[in-house]
């Protein structure tokens, strides 16, 4: 969840010199981004996949802090719970094999992190929600020891007055309170960054926020929590609930979410979700240790970037003081899994949409004002592949259109887009070949897991069944096959 602090507790000074840091900073950036030249370097791609840690009962395993020791590796780290952690894929410029180089990387760091495991009788595997978690798996007890999480838990907690309320409808319902953050920690997402021009943010971002409601119904894998069937991609709500620590009582304006889809379009530069992200939320984490920077790197601006990092929009802005400093697009909505192929592949076909899309840009987010665009992005997480959009008309008005049948007309142009970005053509062909596969047969994480779960209730108990059907998708998963070609019982 972000950026390391010192500490756990947080003075009324404290506060005062965070923001005086904090508002500085801003200027810097403002001043960064207006400078000619400013950013400009060659395109990267890099990712962090957060995974699950379960034991010979497909039950989770708390056992991320010693499986990090043994491991030793400074790119992986511990996540919120005791039974998830992160890796953190080194960068790539993107040209050639970008995404193959991303898939060899997580296979390789899978492999020996796998091998790791199993000496202590545990199994990692990426997926968006584990299907066999049970209320009393979380909890202060499942929370992994590190300042930052007891922080984020103690502010979001004395801010909201209360509980947190989980109240997602889906195939089934979910009511259920928690008392902390550990409930978050359900989610495990394949977070992209894609490094962009400064002057060219505002196309970028705004590209992959429209492409984010394709890729979110066909990559979704979230399906189950708790035991119940919700939504497909079930990460959206229960992300947003989990923290949300606004108390609206007695206030005469609303708070954005700290999770969301956004407030609009993005007009001109990065520097408008930078200042929203100041101006909208008030600061949680006022702990900062000034770093000198790197020579070559750019100003550290360790405020706003500690203060930007919770607030967990699904398309984020990122600053980074490397090569002089630069930024970044963060996409978020990607949850684990299934597979290292079919992950990559959601990361070819949202960048290569949003590049597809941007010489239509402009007359498109007319077309589709952006309360149109969250409510599409949110049927995408609700109904997966199965969901319907609102989306252009032959005659140039709004029409409820399958997604499917949407994606399947701007699905020929992505290879084309991601070879004029600079990736090989045989790459960006066979990328686009495990979504068309995936289009074709109406089929990803979530699909599966759900069909699978039916038959398997047919024949065992509710929880026989989830542990069953998580068994089959561990198989699965090792096998490398696309989601696509997973047989079904």
């Amino acid at each position: 969840m972000g950026q390391n602090v010192n500490k756990t507790t947080f003075s009324a000074n404290d506060h005062e010199q965070f923001a005086k840091q904090l508002k500085d900073e801003l200027e810097q950036l403002e001043a960064l981004i207006a400078t000619p030249g400013w950013g400009v370097g060659d395109c990267t791609l890099g990712a962090e996949l957060e995974l699950y840690l379960t034991d010979k009962d497909h039950r989770p395993s708390h056992c991320n802090l010693e499986l990090l020791d043994k491991a030793a590796d400074p790119l992986m780290t511990a996540e919120i719970n005791r039974f998830n952690l992160e890796y953190n894929c080194p960068y790539t410029t993107f040209t050639g094999a970008p995404f193959t180089f991303l898939k060899k990387h997580m296979d390789d760091r899978l492999l020996s992190l796998q091998t790791l495991a199993q000496t202590m009788g545990v199994d990692v595997t990426p997926i968006g929600i584990l299907p066999t978690l049970r209320q009393g798996d979380f909890g202060l007890a499942s929370m992994t020891d590190l300042p930052r999480y007891h922080a984020l838990t103690d502010i979001l907690c004395e801010s909201r007055g209360g509980p947190f309320h989980i109240r997602i409808h889906g195939a089934e319902s979910l009511e259920v309170d928690a008392d902390d953050l550990t409930l978050e920690g359900a989610n495990t997402s394949f977070q992209v960054h894609y490094r962009v021009k400064p002057d060219e943010f505002a196309d970028w971002y705004n590209g992959i926020q429209l492409a984010s409601i394709f890729t979110l119904a066909m990559g979704a894998n979230s399906p189950i929590f708790l035991e119940k069937k919700l939504w497909h991609e079930t990460r959206v709500p229960l992300f947003k609930q989990s923290i949300d620590s606004r108390n609206q009582c007695g206030m005469n304006w609303h708070i954005p979410a700290r999770v969301s889809y956004g407030k609009g379009y993005v007009r001109k530069s990065a520097l408008e979700l930078f200042r929203q992200g100041v101006s909208l939320q008030p600061v949680l984490l006022p702990d900062v240790t000034d770093r000198a920077p790197k020579a070559s790197s750019g100003p550290i601006l360790d405020a706003l970037r500690l203060h930007q990092s919770t607030i967990w929009s699904w398309n984020r802005a990122v600053y980074d003081d490397a090569d002089g400093g630069h930024l970044r697009v963060e996409l978020r909505s990607l949850p684990a899994g299934p597979t290292t192929i079919d992950m990559v592949a959601n990361a070819a076909l949202c960048i290569g949409l949003a590049h597809h899309m941007r010489d239509d840009l402009d007359r498109l987010m007319d077309l589709l004002p952006f309360e149109f665009a969250k409510y599409n992005f949110y049927r995408a997480a609700q109904y997966g592949v199965n969901a319907n959009i609102l989306w252009e008309s032959p005659n140039g008005t709004l029409e409820e259109y399958a997604l499917v049948d949407v994606l399947a007309k701007l699905l020929p142009g992505v290879a084309d887009s991601l070879v004029a970005l600079g990736v090989s053509r045989q790459e960006a062909d066979m990328l686009m070949v495990v979504i068309e596969h995936r289009l074709a047969k109406r089929q990803n994480g979530a699909s599966w897991q759900l069909n699978t779960l039916v038959e398997l209730e047919r024949k065992y108990d509710a929880r026989e069944a989830l542990s069953r059907m998580f068994g089959l998708y561990q198989k699965q998963y090792l096998s490398g096959v696309p989601v696509s070609q997973w047989p079904t019982l």
